[in-house]
């Protein structure tokens, strides 16, 4: 672009934003430099979407980039022939359930894959991880999420880092 052209360019913006109509959006060279970063093929998610587990169970999920992992609450966690720490019935069957915000239920079975150690509010906890299906608009990713009793917290189910994985933009503007 000219200097010329970026001078008028410079002029009108300020007049525009003068009168209260937002410039960059006319920008002649592409769009502002706070946005060039952002991926045109991702897709924008809100901060509170509806999920499905399985292709089965539907919940409302909080999407919170600040969590690593994803968290579902689950009840009932029993370990087949369970050892006497976590980390020995890593590899082992467990069978849960899986609540929603309605209270809707669903039984699972899955092999534990790991055991994670999470710092929250409360302390330190060790919860178990196993892998489940998760889908939202049109993605569908296999994720290890781990297991918890959230009945005491809004959204049964919230989505880490580890689920949106650089493909989703979170608009807090919702």
């Amino acid at each position: 672009m000219s200097l010329l052209l970026k001078k008028l360019y410079l002029l009108c913006s300020i007049l525009l934003l003068a009168v209260g109509i937002n410039a960059p959006s006319l920008a002649l060279d592409g769009p502002p430099a706070a946005l060039e970063h952002i991926d045109p093929h991702k897709k924008v998610i809100t901060p509170e979407e509806y999920f499905w587990i399985e292709g089965q169970a539907r919940f409302s999920a909080r999407v919170d980039s600040g969590a690593k992992s994803t968290s579902i609450h689950a009840i009932e966690i029993e370990v087949e022939d369970a050892a006497d720490t976590m980390m020995d019935n890593v590899g082992k069957q467990v069978n849960f359930n899986i609540v929603n915000e309605e209270g809707k239920t669903w039984s699972l079975s899955r092999r534990i894959s790991s055991v994670t150690k999470v710092r929250n509010s409360q302390g330190v906890e060790y919860r178990y991880n196993v892998p489940l299906r998760l889908g939202w608009n049109g993605i569908n990713k296999t994720v290890d999420v781990n297991l918890r009793d959230r009945s005491k917290m809004t959204y049964k189910l919230l989505i880490g880092r580890d689920w949106m994985n650089r493909e989703v933009v979170i608009d807090l503007e919702h």
